[in-house]
């Protein structure tokens, strides 16, 4: 079994594109529908279908660039010519999506943002895999899972920035603030890809054993066979709906919803620096009380904290920041050690010689995918149902479902991981199960 352990260097440099994924995750999840709405004029459930449709497209796509990127050795490694061939593609439709301006059709908007989210699984999806079989050791999968997650927090006050100081120093509307991201993520994606593909080197690939890698449709099948696999995807949905639907109606909550016209973009900052502090601290708790521990603490302070929305009062910064800092302290920590749980199937398979991470990597990124886009979707359309109307002053009515929209469906899914981990991952698993050594980790 290969015993590799990357440098804090290379940890670092193989935790940059994740800032190039966050640089098209927190525009598409918190600012793109608000600028699509907004900025282009297009009807809020229109935006939530489009959103919708890019996830399911993505759903669709993740899979087979999972699969091939195991299948498909070449004299420069499994993972390096796909991230290669994403990047001009994530350039091209930053160009096109972030910088539109009103009166763009919506063929053209939805075409550029698929060649966009197409270059992002390309590069999203190889670079998970390679992730995933990178170390054989449990604790070094943690330790990738959580420099990756680190940095994305990290990455939050980074990407942010711009439209925050934009907003605060020159009043700079929504569209210069979109714009302002788009730059940086071009700027991201090629330099972050070419530092990975110069300072990280690859497992070693079997040629006869990569041919073995089954397709999705058969893989899926395994993992639906396997009852701790099965609730590991259920947590892995309950993550997604959360995470976009209170992401997706974030600024509104805060600036119509509580009255704080203009800061939507500063307090998402408060959300990055809170992790940056606790993530370590939750990998060293698991450490200590194992990953399926941790998570039951996670889902449990969620589903606690989630509902403290529906009464925070209008007009009062003070109890806002103090919720964002209560809600999101554990935030991050359950993307990292559900990770590490699938990583730790892949070492099993990896001691063996087969290499499938990029497969279960998709596989599992397909149920977050689809989940967000039910999320965000979801919360759009119930917001226009309810007469919600972006820069608008809310009535009784709307500001009632923005705020439910805004804390209910976390509420919902921290209640609902508690019980899942209280019944216990693989409770009544079948001895010598494949995930078998995940649930006791």
């Amino acid at each position: 079994m290969r015993e590799t352990r990357l440098s804090l260097f290379q940890l670092g440099v193989f935790s940059l594109p994740v800032l190039t994924f966050q640089a098209i995750e927190l525009p598409w999840r918190i600012y793109l529908p608000g600028f699509f709405a907004q900025v282009l004029g297009l009807p809020l459930a229109t935006v939530g279908a489009l959103l919708m449709a890019i996830r399911l497209f993505d759903m669709a796509l993740d899979p087979f660039i999972g699969w091939a990127s195991d299948r498909f050795p070449t004299r420069f490694g499994l993972r390096r010519p796909w991230m290669t061939a994403g990047v001009p593609l994530v350039m091209l439709g930053t160009w096109q999506v972030f910088f539109a301006h009103s009166g763009i059709g919506m063929p053209a908007l939805t075409a550029w943002c698929l060649v966009m989210h197409l270059g992002y699984t390309l590069m999203l999806t190889p670079h998970g895999g390679w992730g995933l079989e990178i170390a054989a050791d449990e604790h070094q999968r943690t330790r990738i899972m959580g420099a990756k997650v680190w940095v994305a927090a990290a990455g939050m006050p980074l990407i942010v920035a711009l439209p925050s100081l934009m907003e605060r120093l020159t009043g700079a509307g929504r569209a210069q603030q979109v714009a302002a991201m788009g730059a940086l993520l071009m700027v991201l994606a090629p330099v972050s890809a070419v530092l990975v593909l110069r300072f990280i080197p690859e497992p070693p690939v079997d040629r006869v054993m990569a041919r073995r890698v089954v397709n999705p449709l058969r893989l899926l099948g395994t993992i639906l066979r396997d009852r701790t696999l099965v609730q590991i995807l259920g947590l892995y949905a309950l993550v997604g709906v959360a995470d976009a639907s209170s992401a997706g109606s974030f600024v509104f909550f805060v600036e119509q919803g509580l009255d704080f016209k203009g800061w939507g973009s500063t307090l998402v900052l408060v959300q990055g620096l809170v992790v940056i502090v606790t993530l370590p601290l939750w990998a060293a708790i698991s450490r200590r009380i194992g990953k399926r521990g941790t998570l039951l603490c996670v889902y449990g302070w969620q589903a606690l904290m989630a509902p403290l929305a529906l009464v925070l009062p209008a007009g009062q910064m003070a109890p806002l920041v103090l919720f964002l800092v209560l809600r999101n302290l554990g935030w991050g920590a359950d993307y990292m050690l559900l990770r590490a749980m699938v990583a730790d199937v892949c070492g099993q398979e990896a001691g063996q010689g087969l290499r499938r991470s990029g497969s279960y990597y998709a596989l599992f990124n397909v149920t977050i995918k689809l989940a967000m886009g039910i999320g965000i979707g979801m919360a759009l359309w119930s917001l226009e149902r309810a007469g919600f109307t972006p820069g608008v002053t809310p009535d009784g009515h709307a500001l009632l479902a923005l705020r439910l929209v805004y804390s209910l469906p976390s509420a919902l899914a921290g209640l609902v991981g508690v019980l899942i981990l209280a019944g216990g991952i693989g409770g009544s698993m079948r001895s010598g199960s494949h995930a078998e050594a995940v649930v006791s980790r």
